[in-house]
Order: C-alpha cells, then sequence, then structure tokens
C-alpha cells in the first residue's frame, strides 16, 4: 500500500510540473467540459464517505490495499486537529462544482471563475501532496480513499490547466485594451 503511495505522490509532482507546460497554451478554449464536473461530483462522494468515518468513527472499507482505519485515527486526519479532511473535501469539491456550473452559466464571469476553478485545484494538488506524503513517510499507513480523492483533484488540475491560460489571456487582452482604448498609451 505504501508503495501505491508513493507512486501517486511521484504522479502528482509530475503533474504539478506538466501543468506549467500545459498553461502555456492559450489557445482559444472554452470553460471547463462536464468531466470537470463528473469528477467533482466522484470527488464528493468520496470525500462524503471520509466525512462519514471520521465524524462518525466507522470503520471504513479498505479493500486490499492499505489501512485505511490507521489514516483516518492518526493525528493527521483532522486540519488543526479541529476540522476533519473530509469535511474539507466535501467544502472544496462543491466549491469547484458551484464555480464550474456558475462558469457555465454566466459568460460575464466564466474568465475569473475558470481561473478561480484552476487555482482550487492546485491548492487541493498541494494540500493532498502533503496528505499523501504523510501515509507512507510519518503515518506508515496508506487510504485508498485518499489516494483516489487525490488522483481526483490531480485529474481536476490538468483538466482546468488549458481552460485557465486561455481565460488569463483572455482577460489579460481586455486589460490592455480597455487602457488603450481609455486615453492610455497608445500603440505604434
Amino acid at each position: 500500500g505504501n508503495s501505491i503511495s508513493v507512486a501517486v505522490l511521484a504522479v502528482m509532482a509530475a503533474a504539478l510540473i506538466g501543468v506549467t507546460v500545459r498553461m502555456r497554451r492559450t489557445e482559444a478554449e472554452p470553460p471547463p467540459g462536464g468531466a470537470v464536473a463528473l469528477l467533482a461530483v466522484i470527488g464528493l462522494g468520496v470525500a462524503a464517505y471520509l466525512t462519514f468515518v471520521e465524524i462518525g468513527g466507522s470503520e471504513a472499507v479498505c479493500g486490499p490495499v492499505g489501512d485505511c482505519n490507521a489514516v483516518q485515527q492518526s493525528d493527521f486526519a483532522r486540519l488543526f486537529g479541529m476540522i476533519p479532511i473530509g469535511v474539507l473535501g466535501v467544502i472544496g469539491y462543491s466549491v469547484i462544482l458551484t464555480m464550474w456550473a456558475a462558469a457555465r452559466l454566466n459568460r460575464d464571469v466564466s474568465d475569473p471563475l475558470t481561473l478561480a476553478l484552476f487555482a482550487a485545484a492546485v491548492g487541493g494538488v498541494l494540500l493532498s501532496a502533503y496528505l499523501t506524503f504523510l501515509e507512507p513517510f510519518v503515518i506508515g499507513a496508506t487510504c485508498a480513499w485518499c489516494l483516489t480523492a487525490a488522483v481526483i483533484i490531480t485529474a481536476l488540475m490538468w483538466l482546468t490547466a488549458p481552460p485557465a491560460a486561455a481565460a488569463w489571456s483572455r482577460m489579460r487582452s481586455r486589460r490592455r485594451t480597455m487602457r488603450f482604448s481609455l486615453g492610455g498609451p497608445r500603440p505604434l
């Protein structure tokens, strides 16, 4: 189980590096598609299950990989010793799903929301990478549910990178156009 944690951690690190390359592409990209919503709903389900386990003190169904219960009962299962990590996941995936829907429904705020969605995914990957690192190297146990959530948030980051780069490019272009049209410097 710990080998799988290390492999997932390596994939997350590679994705964080690789996403910078993907961000350099600024072709016209629409807001993130339906795959983002699907992954967010699956992530929400995983986080809700982990919340149920953490708050209810239930035994997690983990399968043959790892020891979910050792991870869920560790000191690292709660942020600042108070907030169950699963609750943070429920909030995070709910925010991602809400931003995705709002970006699809309201074109006026689509670009800023697409950037915020990408930023939320990057934040989720960074937190998941930290927690995934703790499993084999500090806790000494692996949680299949946690690894699933880590893979989902990494996929969300990967999928939202090109639309975020395109949104950033459009926003910068509009800002330059506005500055020039308001009497600012004129291009030669």
